[in-house]
């Protein structure tokens, strides 16, 4: 019996790029799982959508690189709040 290799790599992501794919998309966020992804859209109003092209999902780097600086910006508000 041989077991099916996953890939746990996903490609690279050029500097130039403007979407990222749903693999690209977890191990930005430190190899999280699919259903991490699935929970996000459901129950975080502020997580960028993704674009379909097909079947397949893209998500926009620029809409992420926003909701992480608002993440942490709100982040900051409630560690300077409770201090």
């Amino acid at each position: 019996m041989s077991a099916t290799k996953t890939n746990l790599n996903p490609p690279s992501v050029p500097t130039d790029a403007v979407f990222i794919s749903a693999s690209q998309l977890r191990a930005r966020y430190g190899n999280v799982s699919h259903m991490w992804v699935e929970r996000r859209l459901q129950n975080d109003p502020a997580f960028p959508k993704p674009k379909y092209f097909g079947r397949l999902r893209f998500w926009s780097i620029a809409e992420l690189e926003q909701y992480e600086r608002n993440a942490a910006a709100a982040t900051r508000r409630v560690a300077e709040t409770a201090a």
